[in-house]
């Protein structure tokens, strides 16, 4: 790997140990670049759409219709089921539809719920703490990126040197051979 004057080793060994230094040094200094950077974008992008969220969704009051439906499978883990509701959308129009509230609400339980402007049900906004978990996701994706993608340009680079070995060991090879081969009596 050290650029000496070993005369065994050949053009194609000092190549790829350049090749692979500087995938390296690509390795080292980009991946927290990249990181940096797509994480201050996710952030940035996430912070956006919080904002239009907290802007458009409200909170409103539901009253349910109906219990909720017993769970068919036994399968249910947080103890949630549908039922029927009705809420007033922030427009003031009269909704009817099925939420999702805890298995043992009884009917006529005031319940909180999410909706846009036109009263269709919808997830909260986001958190500080979610928006700022998506820009640390996101440097995490791209730092690991970058080093799966300097190793497997790393994985190609011996590849194809390997294949440029064999050809000149196959070569010189041809020319050996026959020296080799005659029998001595």
């Amino acid at each position: 790997m050290r650029p000496d004057r070993n005369p065994l080793r050949r053009r194609w060994d000092r190549i790829e140990a350049f090749i692979f230094g500087g995938l390296v040094i690509v390795a080292a200094a980009g991946a927290p670049v990249a990181a940096t950077m797509a994480g201050n974008w996710a952030h940035a992008d996430s912070a956006r759409a919080a904002r239009v969220q907290q802007a458009t969704r409200h909170q409103v009051r539901a009253v349910l219709l109906a219990a909720p439906r017993a769970s068919v499978s036994g399968y249910t883990i947080n103890g949630m089921a549908p039922a029927m509701a009705r809420w007033t959308a922030p427009s003031g129009v009269q909704r009817t539809g099925e939420i999702t509230v805890s298995s043992d609400s009884p009917k006529g339980t005031v319940v909180t719920l999410w909706t846009d402007q036109a009263g269709e049900e919808t997830s909260p906004p986001l958190t500080a703490s979610q928006v700022a978990d998506q820009g640390t996701l996101m440097a995490m994706v791209s730092a690991a990126l970058t080093v799966t993608a300097c190793l497997l340009a790393a994985v190609a680079t011996r590849i194809a040197v390997n294949r440029r070995r064999m050809a000149a060991w196959t070569a010189d090879w041809v020319v050996t051979a026959p020296m080799w081969s005659r029998q001595r009596w």
